[in-house]
């Protein structure tokens, strides 16, 4: 009795590790990017001052995406002058992907995504600009704080793709994970293409 549940524990072991979905590389630093962006909003709110957040695409020397945190110099509007208000988060063998193609459940369709605007892929020169209501907005310029566009976009997306010594390898170009961030309340998610 003992050596056939020993079998049957060794068989469901193995079938567990034979039998499992792929880990993504990217969803946990993607998890990672949407908690900053959910503590950088609640600094915006609490603290009544626009926080930007940059992603600076592979540093000089360096194969890694890191995610800083911004705010503008009191006394000053969303002038030049800024400083980093938390400790940047480094992600090693990551970048931001260009191109990303989000599947559509066939099963079970959303009615509502048919008539909903289209949402905008984040470029490495973007920044995340997160106003003193939570709204998030896109911004530009890769000194100081970055200046904001006047439109609000429905959702903006930043699609995370994992390299291998600063390339992305033929096998891993599907491995990608999307923080969606919906620009009006500020939340953020993650979605698996």
């Amino acid at each position: 009795m003992l050596t056939v549940i020993a079998i049957i524990s060794l068989l469901m072991a193995a079938s567990n590790v034979l039998f499992r979905a792929p880990v993504s590389k990217a969803g946990e630093p993607a998890a990672r990017i949407a908690r900053g962006i959910e503590l950088a909003r609640a600094r915006a709110m609490a603290t009544n001052r626009k926080v930007a957040i940059r992603f600076d695409a592979q540093v000089p020397g360096s194969r890694e995406l890191v995610m800083r945190f911004l705010w503008s110099r009191p006394g000053q509007a969303a002038g030049p002058e800024a400083e980093e208000f938390r400790r940047p988060e480094r992600f090693p063998d990551m970048v931001i992907s260009k191109e990303v193609v989000i599947p559509v459940d066939t099963k079970h369709p959303d009615p509502a995504a048919a008539d909903a605007p289209q949402a905008r892929f984040l470029t490495t020169d973007e920044s995340l600009v997160i106003n003193t209501d939570g709204q998030v907005l896109l911004g530009t310029g890769c000194k100081g704080f970055p200046e904001t566009t006047d439109r609000l976009e429905p959702a903006i997306r930043l699609g995370l793709q994992p390299t291998t010594g600063g390339r992305v390898l033929a096998g891993t170009t599907k491995d990608v994970a999307i923080v969606e961030v919906q620009c009006a309340s500020g939340t953020s998610r993650i979605l698996q293409p």
